[in-house]
């Protein structure tokens, strides 16, 4: 599915239109970083994605009041299509956003069939999806460029990221593309991550700006072969409580951090479809999460995420927490 394709076809998805209105910010979730203004021109949809937008992130981080240079790119995400963001890579990314500099995001993508937006405090943000969607709903990859965020209880995650998408001629967005990306949706679905290093900015060690390996030309005709959805999906959708049209969750699922992981099992703890759901992730062989109150890596069940160094010769205890607070429960 992957292959080896030629540079100039990485990150290439067919544009559609997706009906989004412009996007009025109300006072209660005004942008805390706006980028656009300064940025005065519009992203190119033609040719490969990822490079369109990595030269548009060069040329809005080279045009700086401050007469510092561009020391090359910086890697805040290594390219790795099984897993989404961790919390540290989304601050890396608003802390980018803070010294003025776009960031490239390369990620899963909602069909034409698929997409929609949730309006929030009027702003009408993507929705986020159930990862059951990767490659029956939503394609790898495509690219956009972040230019700012907000933030707010209201979206999924805690705020939202403004991202400029090559598309305003299709629909999409406002005039110029722009779109409102909850933070959750980057948690889940982000493969790649790139900003502009300054010359006094700190160099990360794992990676120096994007990764080498040839990205899919994505589209609805590269889908890959997956079992279809029938009544037994529609009904763990519909029941079970980690859903919501919102995806407001979704990040829990899906973290690096022990205590959001144990929030998850205990939000399927009480759910009456935990089994079911469980049952079709193994099948599907899910390469991570939590699915059904379990731990997958790489579709096996494992006890626990495995942390740096030596494992213990004695495993600790599963931590166990309230599901609302993250307050550990003792027994």
């Amino acid at each position: 599915m992957i292959g080896s394709m030629p540079s100039r076809e990485r990150g290439c998805i067919a544009p559609y239109a997706l009906q989004a209105r412009p996007l009025p910010v109300g006072t209660s979730a005004s942008p805390v970083v706006d980028l656009r203004p300064g940025l005065g021109e519009s992203l190119d949809a033609g040719g490969a994605a990822w490079d369109a937008v990595m030269d548009f992130v060069r040329r809005a981080s080279g045009t700086r009041s401050d007469g510092r240079m561009l020391a090359g790119p910086e890697t805040i995400k290594s390219f790795d299509p099984r897993r989404g963001a961790d919390h540290a890579q989304l601050e890396h990314v608003l802390a980018a956003l803070d010294g003025g500099r776009p960031v490239a995001f390369y990620g899963w993508w909602p069909t034409e069939a698929t997409a929609a937006v949730n309006p929030t405090l009027s702003v009408d943000a993507m929705e986020v999806p159930p990862p059951d969607r990767k490659g029956a709903g939503l394609v790898d990859g495509h690219a956009v460029v972040i230019v700012g965020y907000g933030r707010h209880g209201a979206f999924p995650g805690g705020g939202y990221l403004i991202v400029r998408n090559g598309w305003s001629q299709h629909g999409w967005g406002d005039s110029v593309g722009d779109g409102a990306m909850p933070f959750t949706y980057l948690r889940a679905y982000a493969t790649e991550l790139c900003a502009c290093r300054l010359d006094d900015g700190p160099a990360r060690r794992d990676g120096e700006g994007p990764s080498g390996c040839d990205r899919p030309v994505a589209g609805t005709v590269r889908l890959p072969e997956v079992a279809p959805r029938d009544q037994i999906d529609a009904e763990i959708d519909h029941r079970a409580r980690c859903s919501d049209r919102r995806g407001s969750l979704t990040h829990l699922f899906f973290s690096e951090d022990i205590v959001e992981l144990a929030r998850a099992r205990a939000i399927c703890a009480a759910c009456t479809v935990r089994d079911l759901c469980l049952q079709r992730a193994l099948a599907r062989a899910e390469p991570y999460g939590i699915w059904g109150g379990e731990m997958l890596i790489d579709g096996v069940v494992v006890a626990d995420k495995r942390g740096r160094g030596r494992p213990r010769k004695v495993p600790r205890p599963r931590l166990v927490v309230d599901e609302i607070t993250g307050a550990p429960i003792v027994a």
